[in-house]
C-alpha cells in the first residue's frame, strides 16, 4: 500500500511557484497535486497544527475550522480528496491568538493518530514530503512514522522515502524542483522499552500533581496500567529478545491497551482549556504513553501469529520464521530443533508422555536447577527448569510428525519468574 504523508504549516499563505518532480511539472501554492499526480498514493495523509485555527469557541470548534479550511483549499488546488487531516497540538504566539503547552505533546499526539491510519498487515511504500512542514512538527512527524514503520518492518516490507523542494527565494525563484532527501528499506525496530507505570502516561503542565493523580483515578488509568503490566513486559520482550513461546504465552488482548490509550486521551483533553484568542494545555502526555501506543500497534502487526493453547513446535517454528531473522532466528530453531530430535526418538521408541520438565525430557538430570537469567535468555526461553513438554501420540513418520504433536508451555509457578527476569532485561537495555 503506497501512502502519501506531508507535514503543512500554514497553507493559505502559500504562493504559485512551479514544480518540479521527475518528467512532471505543476504550478500552483502546494506540492500536493505533482505528487499525487506522480505518486499515485493509495491514501493521503495531512499533518497541520490546531495553532492554524481561528475559531476559539471549543477545541472541536478550533479543529474544525481548520480542517474546513484544508478541505476548501484541496478543492482549489485540484488535490485528491481521499485524505486524513490529523490536526496536531501547535504551540507559540500568533497575531490571532496564543497556543501554551508541550512540544512534544504533537508528537506524542501524531504517533496515536498515525497509529491509527497505518494498515498494520500490509507491505507498505510510504513517502513524506517535508517541504511546507512547520519546523518542529516536521522533525516529529518524522521521527513518529519512522517508529511506526520499523515496528511494521517486523513482518512487512516497508519502503521510505523522503523529499523537499528547492528553497523559495521570493522575486528570484521561478521554478522549485522536488528532491528526494531519503530513500530506505527500512529494517525492523521492535518497541524495547519497558510497560510505563501509573503516573508515566501523562505529566502535569499547568496543573498540580497531585489534582493531575486524582484525575488519573477517576478515568481509571492506574487500574487499566495495573490489569496490562504483569504480562506487557513480557510479550514486549518475547519480541525484542527473541522468545517465541513468551511471545504466545503472554499474547494478550489489544483491548486492554486500546482502553486505556482512549482514557488517556480523553483526560489529556480534558485539560485543554480555550477561552478568546488563547488555547492552554493543562495536562501533557509523557513517554509511557507512546509506549502503550507502539505495543497496542506491534499486537495489530504480529496478530496474524496468534497460536491456540497447548503451543506445538510447529506452532513455535512459524512464530520464529515469521518475527524473527538472522541470528536470533537461528538461535532460536537451534533450540527447537533439540526439543524435536528427543521428541522424534521418544515417536521411535513408540513413547508419549504427559507434561513433563524439559529437564526430565532432554535428561538434563545433572543441569544446575537454578533459573539464571542470562540461561534464559540465551536459549531462547527454552530453558529447562521452567519449561515442560508433552507429546500426546506415536506416529509412523515421526520426523513429520514430530513438530506436529510435541506441544511447550511453561509451569504455572514459574511465570512470575519467566516475568521479572525479561522485565530486567528490558529495563537494562
Amino acid at each position: 500500500m503506497r501512502i502519501l504523508v506531508v507535514s503543512w504549516g500554514d497553507f493559505e499563505r502559500w504562493k504559485e511557484i512551479r514544480y518540479r518532480f521527475g518528467d512532471e511539472t505543476s504550478v500552483g501554492p502546494s506540492t500536493l497535486p505533482i505528487l499525487q499526480k506522480v505518486l499515485r498514493p493509495d491514501w493521503t495523509v495531512i499533518i497541520l497544527p490546531d495553532t492554524l485555527g481561528r475559531d476559539f469557541g471549543s477545541v472541536e470548534a478550533l479543529r474544525e475550522d481548520v480542517r474546513n479550511r484544508v478541505m476548501d483549499f484541496l478543492e482549489r488546488i485540484g488535490a485528491g480528496r481521499e485524505v486524513d487531516i490529523v490536526i496536531v497540538p501547535g504551540i507559540g504566539e500568533f497575531a490571532h491568538g496564543t497556543f501554551r503547552g508541550s512540544a512534544m505533546d504533537a508528537y506524542h499526539y501524531l504517533l496515536h493518530r498515525l497509529s491509527e491510519i497505518i494498515p498494520p498487515q500490509r507491505d507498505l511504500d510510504v513517502h513524506f514530503d517535508s517541504t511546507h512542514g512547520l519546523n518542529y512538527i516536521t522533525l516529529l512527524a518524522y521521527r513518529a512514522l519512522k517508529e511506526l514503520l520499523g515496528i511494521s518492518a517486523i513482518t512487512n516490507e516497508v519502503t521510505f522515502t523522503v523529499y523537499n523542494s528547492d528553497p523559495l527565494v521570493p522575486k528570484v525563484s521561478r521554478e522549485l524542483t522536488i528532491n528526494t532527501i531519503e530513500k530506505t528499506r527500512v529494517s525492523p525496530g521492535p518497541l524495547n522499552r519497558p510497560c510505563p507505570g501509573a503516573s508515566e502516561l501523562l505529566r502535569p503542565a499547568e496543573i498540580e500533581g497531585s489534582r493531575l493523580a486524582t484525575m488519573e483515578r477517576n478515568y481509571g488509568i492506574p487500574e487499566g496500567v495495573h490489569k496490562i503490566k504483569p504480562w506487557l513486559d513480557a510479550w514486549i520482550g518475547s519480541v525484542f529478545f527473541g522468545l517465541p513461546l513468551v511471545f504466545l504465552e503472554e499474547f494478550n488482548d489489544v483491548n486492554s491497551l486500546e482502553e486505556l490509550i482512549e482514557k488517556t486521551v480523553a483526560l489529556w483533553s480534558s485539560g485543554i482549556e480555550v477561552a478568546p484568542r488563547k488555547v492552554t494545555r493543562r495536562i501533557g502526555f509523557n513517554g509511557g504513553f507512546s509506549t502503550i501506543v507502539k505495543a497496542a500497534f506491534q499486537m495489530k502487526v504480529l496478530d496474524r501469529f496468534r497460536k491456540v493453547a497447548p503451543f506445538t513446535l510447529e506452532d513455535l517454528y512459524d512464530v520464529s520464521s515469521g518475527i524473527f531473522r538472522g541470528s536470533t532466528r537461528a538461535r532460536i530453531n537451534t533450540e527447537i530443533g533439540k526439543i524435536e530430535d528427543e521428541a522424534i526418538a521418544y515417536m521411535e521408541r513408540g513413547e508419549t508422555t504427559d507434561w513433563i520438565p524439559l529437564r526430565e525430557f532432554l535428561n538434563y538430570s545433572r543441569a544446575n536447577v537454578q533459573i539464571k537469567p542470562r540461561n534464559f535468555l540465551a536459549h531462547a526461553g527454552f530453558e529447562a527448569n521452567v519449561t515442560e513438554v508433552k507429546i500426546d501420540r506415536v506416529s509412523k513418520n515421526p520426523a513429520k510428525d514430530a513438530k506436529k504433536h510435541t506441544y511447550l508451555r511453561y509451569s504455572e509457578d514459574k511465570k512470575n519468574r519467566i516475568r521479572s527476569i525479561i522485565s530486567k532485561a528490558l529495563r537494562e537495555v
